[in-house]
């Protein structure tokens, strides 16, 4: 039986590695699969070795402090491939563990398939040469990085973005607003501070705070707070105002498809937002150290995805000391009163879909890893 090693570290590489995995299963029946990932890549079938919660880290200063565990992890990965023999390494993203894992897969002699890129377009571009040593085939899903490869001789190919089939709710705004009894005429405001424990600590207060003033202000605001696989309700329950905000789980599109707008931690669900489209202020907020060490690396304008991709600022951002209340609630005041600027960012959303391809990115995903894993150039 063929083996193929997926290697994701957070909690969007689970998502767009389950994908890949179903693909992987559809297209090769006596295929196994394994490595590192979290809940939805398991229950895709990938057998795991890590969880991402085990790689689940914020910030520079916080990768410091487990350097230890993740040395051992990756002695540990490079023992199970060097026993295991992989015909491929799928590695997703997580560049400060994956590109280290590429260079022992490569002296054991197994190809690597980098799927969703490094940003090294907006920091860290000498990694382009290393991958170029390093990787077999690079699959990306935004489409200026396919140019970034190309031109530096590494094999390459746009896949689109995988959220653009993923992110699609199952049910009607009206249909979600009656099962979570949403009261009638009231604003439907999703939350979403982020996959990871050390996010939803910093920022699920500062959202909540948002609820609670705009309440104060007389607005019938209604919020959910869309949980994270992986986390437990405990986790949020201490942070969501005394229990006045509900959770709601395994419904992220359909939350999102609901609400009139959203608050939402930087990463990944800035584009599943997009894709539904969704408005939203985006929140970022780590250690002083790690954020100082990021400004001095990072040469890119924005934060948000989507306003990268837009290069423009078509959502607003609040970037550490800015993610207050109280510099929040001006722009939902200023929501809550004109619902055209809404009406308005939801046109400059729809407007970045085109940019990410078409749907189908999963399974042309698969298409390139089992071309490599058969020993196809």
């Amino acid at each position: 039986m063929k083996n193929v090693l997926i290697v994701a570290g957070e909690a969007s590489g689970d998502l767009y590695g389950a994908a890949l995995a179903r693909e992987l299963f559809g297209k090769e029946e006596d295929l196994a699969l394994w490595g590192c990932g979290g809940p939805r890549m398991e229950e895709a079938g990938v057998q795991l070795a890590y969880s991402i919660r085990d790689f689940s880290v914020l910030g520079f200063s916080e990768v410091v402090r487990k350097i230890p565990f993740f040395s051992r992890a990756l002695s540990h990965m490079t023992a199970l491939c060097r026993e295991k023999r992989p015909a491929a390494a799928v590695l997703i993203d997580f560049p400060g563990f994956n590109m280290r894992l590429a260079a022992r897969c490569r002296r054991l002699g197994v190809p690597v398939v980098y799927y969703i890129s490094p940003q090294v377009w907006a920091w860290g571009k000498g990694r382009v040469h290393r991958l170029k040593e390093l990787v077999e085939m690079m699959l990306v899903i935004l489409p200026f990085e396919e140019e970034i490869y190309r031109q530096a001789g590494v094999p390459v190919r746009f896949v689109g973005h995988p959220l653009v089939e993923i992110a699609r709710p199952k049910e009607t705004p009206e249909a979600f607003r009656r099962r979570h009894r949403v009261p009638e005429g009231a604003t439907l405001l999703g939350l979403f501070p982020g996959s990871r424990r050390h996010e939803v600590e910093r920022l699920l207060p500062t959202m909540a705070e948002v609820v609670r003033r705009s309440r104060e202000e007389g607005h019938e605001v209604y919020a959910l707070i869309g949980a994270a696989p992986g986390l437990e309700d405990d986790v949020y329950r201490p942070l969501a105002g005394a229990g006045e905000i509900a959770l709601v789980r395994n419904e992220t599109y359909e939350l999102l498809h609901a609400a009139s707008f959203a608050l939402v931690a930087s990463g990944t669900m800035t584009v599943e937002a997009a894709c539904v489209g969704t408005p939203m202020a985006v929140l970022y907020r780590v250690s002083a150290t790690s954020y100082w060490i990021g400004r001095a690396l990072v040469r890119v304008p924005h934060v948000a995805m989507v306003n990268i991709l837009a290069g423009e600022r078509v959502v607003p951002e609040f970037l550490q000391g800015e993610a207050r209340a109280e510099r929040i609630l001006p722009v939902v005041e200023e929501w809550l009163r004109a619902p055209e600027k809404l009406a308005a960012i939801r046109e400059k959303l729809q407007a970045l879909r085109p940019l990410l391809g078409e749907a189908g990115a999963s399974e042309r995903a698969a298409e390139e890893v089992l071309r490599v894993a058969g020993g196809k150039r």
